[in-house]
């Protein structure tokens, strides 16, 4: 069995124990992905929230662990855009036309993590997240010759934004969660109708998780 159907089994397994006095029907993927994609979209952009809030507790503590922190801010942006790029799967992603009713500032601060993500993660840019400089260090009593001369290169990584940039952040990923919930209130709808629609009793008997053995 491989990972993924170990996972899969852990899912039937799992919702079996959960409803053992109900018949579930697993519902196909043609009716269901759009359904997970928000799902798991939602699940994403929960744990950014947190990650968020556990970097705001350990600035605000006076603890400072830059490697910690930078280690969070990453995960923080790679999760976040994961959300609204697309993929080879076919799953579904949130859109930025999303934000578009709501107040601009979180448009641009949407735009502003991508790009982050794009130039600083995904890719290396020239951002002021990081940034590296060269000089030529030469001796006051010297000439500028190959014996007298040493490279010194200077790196600096910002290891996160400042408080006040993070719970904007965390206003933005907690008014996308909602925006979340809903497609998957609707997604959810229009899965369960088209089910009942597509399978009679007995065909529908064929999805049936009580029967599987796993």
């Amino acid at each position: 069995m491989t990972e993924k159907e170990k996972a899969i089994a852990d899912i039937y397994n799992a919702v079996k124990a959960t409803y053992p006095q109900n018949l579930l029907y697993v519902m196909p993927v043609e009716l269901s992905k759009k359904l997970k994609s928000f799902m798991l979209i939602r699940e994403d952009l929960s744990f950014v929230s947190n990650i968020v809030q556990e970097l705001i507790s350990l600035r605000e503590s006076g603890n400072s662990n830059p490697t910690i922190e930078l280690a969070l801010w990453q995960s923080i942006l790679i999760t976040y855009g994961k959300c609204f790029t697309e993929n080879k799967t076919g799953f579904s992603k949130l859109e930025k036309s999303l934000l578009e009713k709501h107040d601009n500032k979180y448009e641009l601060l949407h735009e502003h993590l991508m790009e982050l993500r794009h130039s600083y993660i995904a890719h290396r840019g020239d951002t002021a997240h990081e940034q590296a400089m060269v000089f030529i260090k030469v001796s006051k009593t010297g000439v500028m010759l190959d014996r007298d001369t040493e490279d010194i290169i200077i790196a600096r990584k910002q290891a996160s934004p400042r408080v006040s940039d993070l719970k904007a952040i965390k206003d933005l990923v907690d008014l996308l969660i909602k925006e979340a919930t809903i497609k998957i209130q609707k997604s959810g709808d229009k899965a369960h109708n088209a089910f009942l629609q597509k399978y009679t009793p007995e065909q529908a008997k064929c999805f049936l998780v009580n029967k599987m053995s796993l």
